[in-house]
């Protein structure tokens, strides 16, 4: 069982702690805390990656807590030295919600603006882990027990029963404050509790033989302010190390091997032996497709009305249509509310439309979307930005994750090479192929700690079609870097091959039966054929009968973009030394 020991801590163990009187929001204790969750996130991001089973088999909780929780760190350093422990937390709070990744950073960046939403009202450590817990569950379309929202919850329930204590002491006339290191240190142990109870409270836990990820996440968190709480020096930056102390309880029963968690074919138990536990195993849900938005748009009413019917009408509308919802957000108190919104679906055009429908006052950005079974660890991954939303689901399934920069009935907010490293990192590969995507590497380098990007060259969406199918379908199995295997895949000699045999040409629908018939030839192999919403009905029978004409051995891919128009694009493949 993975475990986490915050407990074992002595007082003379590292620096003095804070003084008694300090609050949550000490700007020093925000940033010493911020600090220290983020190292202990990155140092076990692979641990917590391995036991992830729920809401879906995808072995990435881990990194996306850490990626959302860097994105807010790399903001408090930024800070003004004179912000207050408010503005700090409100600031840390935004840029997580920016850069939140996967449900669970999602949930995260939720969790934190609930702290910085009580701290902005003042109270105490056990009101801001209440606030904290209480918006977290309710950002949660269907809040499922033993997961990170139980461990908030504990959290909470445990820093409100040390400071009641406290109080009653007080009553009776004992001069005892409580102080801000035993809440915390009753909050992190009672979450620490939580998360070691999990596997009996989920199914899919107890047949993988896990404890929730996301839980041992937050637990990290929590024991993160704990050791900050517990005395940090901001002058060298020391800080005892947080980590998880054991990935096994020799007590309990073994859990099963990363593999037979995550699905990878090829490594240890085949994926059915764990109780059918894979990327669409047990517990994966109804939903193939991850997508995940940025909605801002003005907020005229009060916060706590106007802001909240917001996210609950998403959540409602974006339940229909898939699973695993969580909407978090809402007004910063500036009049513009900023929220962030996840669901899994098998229905992309219909939760798009929900998106547009909810930002018609306002913008969308970081509109992506990825296959949940493309994510786990390899070699290469591929970022592919396109304006195509019917396509995106395509260029998805082939392993991509794709950013949405248009074709929506709604203005989409420029990419920026911060969007793009986000996306970059939350593919969890060594090396990254960009596709469509304006920013050069030079760019997105700084937003990323991947080790090698490297940019193709496609001016329209056949070249990327193109390219992932020449790397193959479900691009991390595809390209895996197994052990031993020496050298590993160039992926960008796979696709320079590729493209080097094609020929674009872009028409209107009523000149595309002419254009290929002039395009194709004896040597052809594919055509692909990328059509508009408002092309005719029988335009891809006419193409398809024209290239049986010109060279009958050839295949025709034809693919939806969901573009408005009745533009073609038409890309020929032949064949070349």
């Amino acid at each position: 069982m993975t475990d986490v020991d915050s407990g074992s801590r002595t007082a003379d163990s590292g620096p003095e702690p804070f003084p008694a009187g300090v609050r949550l929001e000490d700007p020093g204790l925000v940033r010493a805390w911020t600090r220290g969750a983020t190292a202990a996130l990155r140092r076990e991001r692979e641990a917590i990656d391995r036991v992830n089973v729920f809401p879906v088999a995808d072995a990435d909780t881990g990194t996306n807590l850490y990626l959302t929780l860097r994105e807010g760190d790399r903001a408090v350093v930024g800070a003004p030295a004179d912000a207050t422990g408010p503005q700090l937390l409100a600031t840390l709070a935004r840029a997580a919600l920016l850069g939140a990744y996967g449900n669970s950073g999602v949930i995260l960046s939720e969790w934190l603006r609930g702290l910085a939403v009580a701290a902005r009202h003042g109270g105490g450590a056990a009101d801001l882990l209440g606030r904290a817990a209480t918006s977290a569950r309710s950002a949660v379309a269907q809040p499922a027990e033993g997961t990170i929202l139980t461990a908030a919850d504990a959290a909470a329930s445990a820093a409100r029963a040390v400071e009641s204590a406290s109080v009653r002491d007080l009553g009776a006339g004992r001069p005892h404050d409580a102080g801000l290191l035993p809440v915390v240190t009753a909050a992190a142990a009672a979450a620490r509790t939580a998360a070691r109870a999990s596997r009996d409270e989920l199914d899919d836990l107890r047949t993988a033989g896990v404890l929730d990820a996301g839980a041992l996440g937050l637990v990290l968190v929590l024991d993160a302010l704990v050791v900050a709480a517990a005395g940090v020096s901001e002058a060298d930056g020391s800080m005892e190390s947080v980590n998880l102390d054991q990935l096994l309880d020799p007590a309990s029963a073994p859990l099963v091997s990363a593999a037979a968690v995550s699905g990878v074919p090829g490594a240890g138990a085949p994926a059915d032996e764990a109780g059918g536990v894979g990327p669409h195993g047990a517990g994966a849900g109804a939903g193939a497709l991850e997508l995940m938005f940025v909605l801002t748009r003005p907020v005229e009413a009060a916060f706590d009305t106007a802001s909240d019917t917001v996210a609950s009408g998403l959540r409602a509308a974006l339940g229909k249509v898939g699973d695993s919802v969580v909407v978090v957000g809402g007004d910063a108190g500036t009049g513009t509310g900023v929220w962030q919104a996840h669901v899994h679906t098998d229905h992309l055009d219909q939760a798009l439309a929900i998106a547009v429908d909810a930002s018609a006052a306002g913008s969308l950005s970081q509109v992506h979307v990825r296959h949940l079974e493309a994510v786990t660890q390899h070699q290469w991954g591929v970022v592919a930005a396109t304006s195509a939303p019917v396509l995106a689901a395509e260029l998805a399934h082939a392993g991509a994750v794709v950013l949405l920069t248009g074709g929506l009935d709604s203005t989409v907010e420029e990419l920026t090479a911060d969007d793009v490293g986000r996306v970059v990192a939350s593919t969890g590969a060594r090396q990254v192929l960009l596709l469509g995507v304006p920013d050069g590497p030079a760019d997105v380098q700084a937003h990323t700690d991947v080790g090698e990007l490297v940019t193709v060259p496609t001016p329209t969406d056949v070249h990327a079609v193109v390219a992932l199918a020449a790397l193959g379908t479900l691009l991390p199995v595809g390209l895996l870097d197994e052990p031993g295997d020496a050298p590993g895949t160039d992926a960008r000699a796979i696709v320079d091959e590729a493209l080097a045999g094609l020929t674009v040409t872009t028409v209107r629908a009523d000149a595309a039966v002419d254009a290929l018939r002039g395009a194709a030839g004896p040597a052809t192999t594919v055509v692909t054929a990328l059509l508009d919403a408002d092309v005719p009905d029988g335009l891809p029978d006419r193409l398809a009968a024209t290239l049986a004409e010109r060279t009958p051995e050839a295949e025709l891919v034809v693919l939806a973009t969901g573009r408005p128009g009745d533009g073609v694009c038409l890309g020929t493949e032949e064949e070349h030394a």
